[in-house]
């Protein structure tokens, strides 16, 4: 009969399980002597040395926001809202500038905490 195992471990683990196989190897040995069978034997198998793990890659640099889209597209929205004296809804925001309503929505906020812009009880874009 004969009973193999494999197991792989980290560098202190493996080298914690091979004092105990040692240990435990030489019971083993020890019974054998006791009982006196022959076809009985253990076998010292040397352990590998694990392989060293690969170094982590390195962490890919930030990328740049579009600020230069967001202020053009920012200050285009400005030049659309100044050029309506009486203001300008929404709709035809977006007619006038081409952007997206999400566009708009960001701009316009952004306008308005800086106090560039502000919004009409009846929905208008108007200049400040």
């Amino acid at each position: 009969m004969k009973l193999s195992i494999n197991i792989e471990l980290d560098k202190d683990s493996s080298q914690l399980l091979k004092t105990s196989f040692v240990n435990f190897s030489k019971q083993i040995n020890d019974l054998i002597g006791i009982f006196g069978k022959e076809n009985c034997s253990v076998e010292e198998v040397a352990v590998p040395e694990p392989e060293p793990e690969p170094a982590p890659k390195p962490a890919k640099p930030a990328t740049k926001k579009k600020t230069k889209t967001r202020k053009s597209n920012k200050m285009t929205l400005l030049k659309v809202i100044k050029k309506h004296k009486n203001g300008i809804n929404f709709k035809e925001l977006q007619q006038e500038t081409r952007l997206t309503g999400k566009q708009i929505s960001d701009n316009a906020y952004r306008l308005k905490k800086e106090n560039q812009i502000e919004k009409t009880k009846e929905g208008l874009f108007v200049a400040l």
